[in-house]
């Protein structure tokens, strides 16, 4: 009777051996990631770190998809059980996801208190995921109007991704720090990103597509204006 009452406090193998494979292809493969998660029987999660691994996950794999989460409540189950249990860059990726979900509700001081409690985990921990905190901190400062400081966090952003290769989150970073300079007046060194990405052979079309107009819109708009480049590019 007492292994029956123990067996049933306890998450069968094979779902925990499920959400592992998840986690191996989430980023590669996001949308099945999400159907598979959203397939599982939360009545077989009967532990909390079960519960909190898959919690994770599926806020992974919904921002992920492009899905913005405004609630907290995933990123909340995460955070609570890796506080004191598990791999310390879980905590950092369930501290990040709790301030994405504040940062889509537009509730940007509890977004930048929560990327606070990630960032030095993160650093530690979860270099990929730093990157991610210092990006979505420069997000925050750019609808605060905190220019320099936007600009000094994708600085950081881009240096953490070039570290750990991260080829798709360096070319997006890049486009982002060519605006954040175009915005204080920093011409020359916004074109030099744009030129770099633009001369890409591997870019992604839709980052290609972005950084054209982004190109055309600075030789348009800078005092030294080249509108027959800005035409082309447009």
């Amino acid at each position: 009777m007492l292994l029956i009452f123990l067996f049933s406090f306890c998450t069968p193998p094979k779902v925990n051996r499920n959400l592992a494979d998840i986690e191996s292809y989430i980023s590669e493969r996001p949308d099945s990631a999400l159907a598979i998660l959203e397939s599982i029987d939360r009545t077989e999660l009967t532990t909390k770190g079960s519960r909190a691994h898959h919690a994770l996950l599926h806020a992974m794999a919904l921002d992920k998809n492009y899905i913005d989460v405004t609630d907290d409540s995933l990123a909340n189950v995460a955070v609570k059980y890796y506080q004191k249990h598990g791999p310390k860059k879980y905590l950092a990726r369930s501290l990040y996801y709790k301030g994405l979900s504040y940062y889509y509700n537009e509730e940007y001081e509890k977004s930048i208190v929560e990327l606070s409690k990630a960032e030095p985990i993160a650093a530690k921990y979860d270099r990929l995921y730093l990157g991610f905190v210092k990006v979505l901190q420069a997000e925050i400062f750019n609808y605060n109007f905190n220019e320099d400081a936007e600009v000094k966090a994708l600085e950081e952003a881009l240096d953490v991704f070039m570290e750990v290769r991260a080829e798709y989150h360096i070319d997006v970073t890049k486009r982002l720090l060519a605006l954040a300079y175009t915005n204080i007046e920093k011409y020359e060194d916004a074109e030099k990103l744009l030129v770099e990405l633009l001369a890409s052979n591997n870019l992604n079309d839709r980052i290609t597509a972005k950084a054209m107009g982004d190109y055309a819109f600075l030789m348009g708009t800078r005092p030294d204006a080249d509108y027959e480049t800005a035409v082309t590019y447009f």
